[in-house]
Parts: structure tokens; sequence; C-alpha cells
């Protein structure tokens, strides 16, 4: 997702890079995006080791668990 993001920035800052205004609203959408898409892979992040699992539950001590039936 951050990489998608990433390209998709660069693409559109590649297209309004004689536009002064739209630069400024281009680098506003930048960080936006990079931000949400930080804020995902920090919530996603300490489940991706359960990938392919049937369940994921979450132990006593907070951490992720993986079950497989």
């Amino acid at each position: 997702m951050l990489g998608l993001g990433t390209l998709a920035v660069a693409g559109a800052w590649w297209l309004v890079r004689r536009m002064t205004a739209m630069r400024t609203v281009t680098a506003v959408l930048a960080v936006l995006a990079l931000l949400a898409g930080g804020a995902a892979l920090y919530r996603v992040g300490p489940m991706l080791h359960c990938w392919g699992s049937d369940r994921i539950a979450r132990g006593p001590g907070g951490a992720y668990v993986c079950y497989d039936f």
C-alpha cells in the first residue's frame, strides 16, 4: 500500500511539476496518503506473521496468536 501510494504521488508530482498551487496540494495529499498507509501498516503489521492461519486472536499479553484448525 505504501509502495503504490508512493508511486501515485510521484506520478501526480510529475504531472503538476509546473503548477505552484497544485504542487502544494499534491504535497499535502502525499503526506496524508503516507500517514494513512503508515497507520494501516502499524495496525496490521503485528498480525502479518499469522498469514494463512484460520483464526487470529489476542493472547493474554496483548500479542496476536494464530490458530489453524
